[in-house]
């Protein structure tokens, strides 16, 4: 089973744009019933947006995969709402890497009704800072021409979003040693 990477970290409150609170906390392998009730709320189109395939659903291997992420090697934050008798899953966001590398790919994916709202942006900002602990140093990421959202928030949180020229798609990259990422950011060099 994974470990808890962060077993006694707090839940982190935050708020949406139109003022509603959210938590920010790491994932943890218990929350696999979370995650997929989350991933099956997801339209088409959300799920086009993160994972480039055309599924009606998330296939369960996805599922099972973010349930036992190794919070060693990767970051994975979701944003959750308080109801009860407990949590709702509203974003998680995946700061994925192979072993021994410093290069991650970063993805991002909200609740269909949450999003716009700012969910994607805090999570993403609460995720930044765990990268660098876990020794990322470059960032990478793909985003459809369609989701104006993610484009522009890419480029808030200090990513370098250009147009890839072979297709319609849009690539992201941070390297956190960068002037642009310290100067959008706030980080250290």
């Amino acid at each position: 089973m994974t470990k808890e990477r962060y077993p006694n970290q707090a839940e982190t409150p935050a708020f949406t744009k139109t003022g509603k609170p959210i938590y920010l906390r790491p994932l943890r392998p218990s929350d696999e019933p979370l995650m997929e009730e989350f991933f099956k709320s997801l339209s088409p189109r959300s799920i086009f947006f993160r994972f480039f395939a055309y599924w009606k659903s998330v296939p369960p291997e996805v599922i099972a995969y973010f349930a036992k992420i190794d919070c060693d090697l990767n970051v994975a934050m979701v944003a959750v709402e308080k109801h009860k008798p407990g949590e709702r899953l509203l974003g998680l966001c995946g700061i994925l890497r192979k072993p021994g590398s410093t290069r991650a790919e970063f993805a991002v994916v909200v609740r269909d009704e949450w999003q716009g709202i700012g969910v994607g942006a805090e999570l993403a900002a609460a995720s930044l800072p765990a990268a660098q602990d876990l020794g990322i140093k470059e960032l990478f990421g793909i985003i459809s021409p369609e989701n104006h959202t993610m484009i522009a928030m890419a480029g808030k949180l200090g990513f370098t979003v250009r147009k890839n020229r072979e297709s319609d798609y849009y690539e992201m990259e941070m390297h956190f040693n960068s002037e642009q990422y310290n100067q959008s950011f706030g980080g250290a060099s």
